[in-house]
């Protein structure tokens, strides 16, 4: 039997390492439709859909967004800026919730700049072209939200 490194018992401590699929929440279901990526107004039933402006809030947190809605079957459609917005949305309300997957890491510094280093567990589908897209939180400039595109 081989025997785990000390970096991999250490690794299998972290809460993020044994991650169940039920602990991401419930399965959601959606079709995507065959025009979703270009701008409303959508058809259903023969008829462009209708702007409707919707709204939805999570404790103080109120996020107003349009849809566009079929006036016969009342089914809703998000064009793609309008379902990036929503996202965020989201985002923020998973950020207000208590039950967020979160992990604790050492700050370095090399001399000029203080880093910290992502596991790889969580870096295997980034790259060294990845860029990182950082948005300061706080005034202290001790919080940030941290996005790695492409």
């Amino acid at each position: 039997m081989k025997q785990k490194s000390k970096y991999q018992q250490e690794l299998e401590k972290e809460p993020f390492y044994n991650i169940k699929d039920e602990e991401f929440g419930e399965e959601v279901e959606f079709e995507i439709d065959k025009n979703a990526f270009k701008g409303g107004p959508f058809t259903c039933h023969g008829k462009k859909s209708a702007l409707v402006e919707k709204k939805a809030s999570y404790g103080d947190l109120e996020f107003t967004y349009n849809i566009w809605q079929c006036r016969k079957c009342k089914k809703e459609y998000l064009d793609f800026d309008q379902a990036k917005k929503y996202e965020k949305f989201l985002m923020m309300k998973k950020l207000l919730q208590e039950d967020n997957i979160t992990m604790e890491r050492s700050m370095n510094y090399d001399g000029k700049t203080y880093f910290f280093r992502f596991p790889k567990e969580l870096t295997k589908n980034l790259s060294k072209s990845s860029l990182v897209d950082i948005k300061l939180l706080s005034t202290n400039g001790r919080m940030f939200l941290v996005e790695i595109k492409g």
